[in-house]
């Protein structure tokens, strides 16, 4: 997602710097100006996405480790319960 989003920034930047030719160099650097602090703005909501995606995992991990020994323990009680 963020090499995506990289990639769009700079195909914007490409184009304001070739629309900025015909003009003049501060439309130019405007353009360019506002095609970097839209591909910060996009990496920034990109890192913020990855922090939610790797708390997800984590909270996902925990919740298969709780069920995991919840199983075993259910197990070994059913097994007691056999032998008696």
């Amino acid at each position: 997602m963020t090499k995506t989003l990289l990639k769009s920034a700079f195909v914007v930047g490409v184009v304001a710097a070739a629309a900025g030719c015909a003009g003049n160099n501060d439309a130019m650097q405007s353009n360019v100006d506002q095609a970097m602090r839209k591909a910060e703005s996009a990496q920034t909501t990109a890192n913020e996405a990855q922090r939610t995606a790797n708390r997800a995992m984590q909270t996902a991990q925990e919740a298969k480790s709780a069920s995991q020994a919840n199983s075993q323990r259910i197990e070994r009680m059913f097994e007691s319960s056999q032998r008696k």
